[in-house]
């Protein structure tokens, strides 16, 4: 791998990451959606993507937050997330999301492949990201395009060398 090219499995991490963000616009959505070589177009989906994943009182059928989504307590998981970030020197723009959230999950999981830092590639697999796509896809039998979606993201977390 040349030194100017990213890996390509952190590359559709970050491509995850965009995808997973409700701060990404519908245009950003489609972009990563076409990056990451999905099925037909993110418009299919948009609206159910929306209401399982972002919409919900007090909070959407299928959390993007781990600790929600895998009934732990917030302020570990968001510990262990920042302790990542911060050893890999990752800047956080104005616009955040909380770092238990799976877009900027799966930002830190890029960079760490990209690193090579395989003992936190692990870890992040094993703590949060296998869990949570595990959850995620017994939750979403009736949904057939989310479920393959997630499945494809679960195939990327796995594909990762650690």
């Amino acid at each position: 791998m040349s030194e100017d090219r990213l890996d390509p499995l952190a590359l559709r991490m970050l491509a995850w990451a965009c995808l997973w963000s409700p701060l990404a616009d519908d245009a950003e959505h489609q972009e990563a959606w076409e990056l990451l070589a999905l099925p037909g177009v993110f418009a299919d989906v948009r609206l159910d993507y929306w209401n399982s994943f972002h919409a919900g009182s007090p909070q959407p059928p299928i959390s993007l937050l781990f600790h929600a989504l895998l009934r732990r307590e917030g302020s570990s998981a968001r510990e262990d997330l920042m302790r990542a970030a911060d050893y890999l020197d990752l800047e956080s723009g104005d616009k955040r999301l909380p770092p238990d959230h799976l877009g900027p999950a799966c930002e830190v999981f890029g960079l760490a492949i990209e690193r090579q830092e395989t003992a936190l590639v692990h870890g992040l697999r094993e703590r949060y990201l296998r869990p949570w796509a595990q959850q995620a896809c017994a939750m979403l039998g009736e949904h057939p395009a989310l479920l393959a979606l997630v499945d494809r993201l679960a195939a990327d977390i796995e594909s990762a060398p650690a």
